[in-house]
């Protein structure tokens, strides 16, 4: 779709008026039939995506407004491979149309994307679907060491424009997509090229292009890796200062609220929040049969039907016999005490700044604190060490390895003892 009159594009950036486009729909006024749906539809964008010289990808989901999380809109834009965008389709997953003539055109492509971590496992999920190769714009940003990463700041940076991002937390599966969802969509794909194509000229100036290609192939990478399922997800953040009755109380809790949110069809913070739930399963475990309106404080606007499926579910929690409380958390245990990891750690993270302060980007953006940390523990004493750190990449090892490995070096003293100070 060009979407003139909806969102018009800067002179400076119009295609020439002599390109040949095939005829795809622009937008209607209401928003109601810009979708790509039928078989047809969809085949027809698939045919322009395998003709493209640069193909652009965004998706929309509805994580905030239903139970089961699931792609509403797929944005696709095609572009002459310079920055031009030439023209953007707006695909509609919900409406049951055969998708694969469209995945199957992306296969091969190099995909333009920004922050693509979430929409690279939302693919992998609903669409069996990982792209060969991505170029992400938020993380080239990263590496030339902008300030403002989000599409937002880099589109106003690069194309001049101002983009709505309001509507992000919009609810995707409403149809008809209102006029001003139907923009804010067509506006994420609309003005990639520009971004990536300025970015490309940046890191390659800053001979940084090669950092980015590694980081999106291991967030290709990633997303192909199938998310970890707990044994009991009941045992939310905060679950491990519970005491046995009350983490009794919180598994029915937890399974009572799953109930309430799928059939109400909404994301289970709106039925209670995490940390409600456990102020509620440790008053509880204190106040067997116990008056609610005496309990930490509910949300006001519950139908009468949820009380009641709430007491009904504390009823069921306060009859567990403490034979089958669940287990207490076991912490973890903890490795051996290393009297030179704080002094080693100390003197990577002082190479790291140094380092960092000659390229005058980020010390995190080389090495985030966590993965220097692994680094320490690990203690490497060759460049091949460097492999057993989680999400290392080559580049960190060509950039900081020679250093990390003087830091790591055995031989240096241990700093004195406070005792030994005074």
């Amino acid at each position: 779709m060009t979407g003139g009159d909806i969102f018009p594009r800067p002179a400076i950036l119009r295609p020439n008026a002599n390109m040949s486009t095939p005829p795809f729909p622009a937008p209607s006024s209401d928003g109601g039939e810009t979708l790509m749906q039928s078989d047809g539809e969809i085949a027809r964008v698939a045919a322009a995506v395998a003709a493209a010289a640069e193909v652009c990808l965004d998706l929309e989901a509805d994580s905030l407004h239903h139970y089961r999380e699931k792609t509403c809109l797929l944005q696709v834009g095609v572009s002459d491979g310079r920055g031009i965008s030439l023209r953007e389709f707006l695909v509609d997953p919900l409406a049951g149309g055969d998708l694969a003539p469209l995945f199957r055109a992306l296969t091969g492509k190099t995909l333009v994307m920004h922050g693509a971590d979430y929409d690279l496992r939302r693919m992998a999920q609903d669409f069996a679907f990982r792209p060969t190769a991505i170029f992400d714009t938020m993380h080239a940003a990263r590496l030339a060491a902008h300030s403002a990463m989000g599409f937002d700041a880099l589109a106003k940076r690069y194309a001049g424009v101002e983009l709505d991002h309001g509507a992000q937390k919009a609810d995707w599966s409403q149809r008809p997509l209102p006029p001003r969802l139907v923009r804010y969509a067509i506006g994420d794909v609309r003005w990639l090229p520009i971004v990536a194509r300025e970015l490309r000229t940046e890191l390659a100036a800053l001979e940084r292009a090669e950092w980015h290609r590694q980081q999106c192939a291991q967030l290709i990478r990633l997303s192909e890796q199938a998310p970890a399922k707990k044994d009991d997800p009941w045992r939310i953040r905060g679950s491990p200062r519970l005491g046995a009755r009350a983490l009794a109380v919180l598994r029915e809790l937890w399974h009572w609220r799953e109930k309430e949110a799928e059939g109400w069809d909404r994301p289970v913070f709106m039925v209670l929040l995490n940390d409600r739930m456990l102020e509620l399963a440790a008053w509880a475990a204190e106040h067997p049969r116990g008056d609610l309106a005496k309990g930490p404080p509910l949300p006001r606007r519950w139908p009468p039907r949820r009380w009641k499926s709430l007491r009904t579910a504390l009823e069921r929690a306060w009859g567990i016999p403490p034979r089958d409380f669940p287990a207490p958390y076991i912490h973890p245990s903890r490795p051996p005490f290393d009297p030179h990891f704080v002094p080693r750690l100390e003197r990577l993270k002082a190479a790291r700044r140094e380092i960092a302060e000659k390229l005058k980007m980020d010390a995190s953006l080389l090495a985030p604190n966590a993965m220097v940390e692994d680094v320490c523990r690990a203690a490497p004493q060759s460049p091949e060490d460097f492999e057993k750190v989680e999400r290392w990449l080559p580049w960190q090892t060509e950039v900081l390895g020679p250093a990390f490995l003087r830091a790591c070096a055995p031989g240096h003293p241990l700093p004195p003892s406070r005792d030994s100070r005074r």
